[in-house]
């Protein structure tokens, strides 16, 4: 009887893991503050800068007005964001970003850029619709960028 009680226990707790949550908050939040970060470099810069997504991560670019490729953006500091040279690259794959793996990203279609007001817009500086940016891990969370106003919301 005890050791009946104890295996439903035991696939309980593996069931509702509750790191696994947190993992996937942790990440979600990191992406959207991320993207803030960009929009925030456009209106500071009153330039277009951006990001480019991959599966397992992105890069964040501080001047899309010229031609590609796109000078990077100084990474803020957090180790998962800095790559050898400084750079805004995130890569949920890589050791540095250790608390994030196993983390996959299901990207927009196109590029995601701000204008200078904080609109976004594509790379090339058009109007988009809302974005969608998917961040999963045993789980999923569901990141939008609204058309126009470009606010970030999960």
């Amino acid at each position: 009887m005890v050791m009946v009680i104890i295996a439903i226990l035991a696939v309980a707790i593996v069931v509702r893991n509750p790191f696994d949550a947190i993992k996937l908050s942790s990440a979600t939040r990191k992406v959207a503050g991320d993207i803030r970060y960009a929009q925030k470099l456009a209106i500071s810069n009153q330039s277009r800068a951006g990001l480019v997504f991959a599966a397992a991560g992105y890069s964040v670019y501080r001047d899309m007005t010229v031609a590609a490729p796109y000078p990077a953006a100084v990474s803020p500091g957090d180790p998962c964001s800095t790559d050898s040279s400084n750079n805004f690259v995130v890569d949920f794959n890589d050791p540095r970003c250790s608390n994030y793996q196993n983390v996959t990203l299901a990207p927009p279609a196109t590029t995601i850029a701000f204008n200078a007001l904080g609109s976004p817009v594509d790379a090339a500086g058009g109007a988009i619709g809302p974005v969608t940016i998917t961040v999963t891990y045993n789980g999923s969370q569901t990141i939008t960028i609204a058309a126009g106003t470009g606010r970030v919301s999960y």
